[in-house]
């Protein structure tokens, strides 16, 4: 067979010099990159808690709605702000570090016997007037009692309870929720303290523990 009948064998060309690899290899790196992340933000986003207003329980039971927008209350007074012009302390708190002639006015005379207050009789010039809730909560417990004056018990979420004596017309009952500001009965006038006419005797705790409503309210 002549030499110049042969066909020249073919070379095989090398694929790295080619224009067209690296920016192939490139983009199918960077795809990867990008599925990779995605997945795995995927994968972790299905594993948190669903947030919002409302959550709903997996067992098909109801679950607390929370607020996320609530702003924090603050202690207001227990009636209207029309009235705080008017509005007098006929009965202190009974504070054991103050004066002794503040001490004196702190003190409840029945029948010969003194007993301290633990906390503020609230008159408006010897009026009725409507009772409020100083802060948002729930009903703990109406007591009736004719004698010291029918009472509320009201607690609320930042760990306070506020009581409210020496009340009539009751608008609430034992496990209502009310609102800041709502009128929960009327003042009126008690057999276990006298001296202060128609009045509110108003109560402020703290984890259980009397504070003098004075110290959070201005009068």
């Amino acid at each position: 067979m002549r030499e110049e009948n042969k066909k020249p064998t073919p070379q095989k060309k090398n694929v790295t010099k080619q224009r067209w690899f690296w920016p192939v290899i490139y983009a199918s790196f960077a795809v990867l990159l990008v599925a990779g992340v995605w997945g795995y933000s995927a994968l972790t986003n299905s594993s948190k808690p669903l947030t919002g207003s409302k959550l709903t329980a997996t067992n098909g039971a109801k679950s607390p709605t929370v607020e996320t927008n609530a702003q924090t209350e603050s202690l207001q007074y227990p009636f209207k702000d029309a009235l705080l012009k008017d509005a007098k302390v006929v009965q202190d708190y009974y504070d054991v570090e103050a004066n002794e002639e503040s001490r004196a006015g702190a003190l409840l005379v029945f029948n010969q016997t003194f007993t301290t207050s633990d906390g503020i009789s609230i008159a408006v010039n010897g009026e009725s007037f409507d009772v409020l809730a100083a802060l948002s909560g729930k009903v703990e417990e109406v007591k009736s009692d004719p004698f010291i004056g029918n009472e509320i018990t009201i607690s609320h979420s930042n760990g306070m309870t506020t009581v409210y004596s020496s009340i009539s017309d009751i608008a609430v009952k034992k496990g209502d929720k009310v609102d800041q500001g709502q009128v929960i009965g009327k003042t009126t006038d008690n057999q276990y303290n006298p001296a202060a006419g128609n009045h509110l005797y108003f109560e402020v705790m703290q984890e259980g523990k009397h504070i003098n409503p004075t110290s959070l309210l201005a009068f």
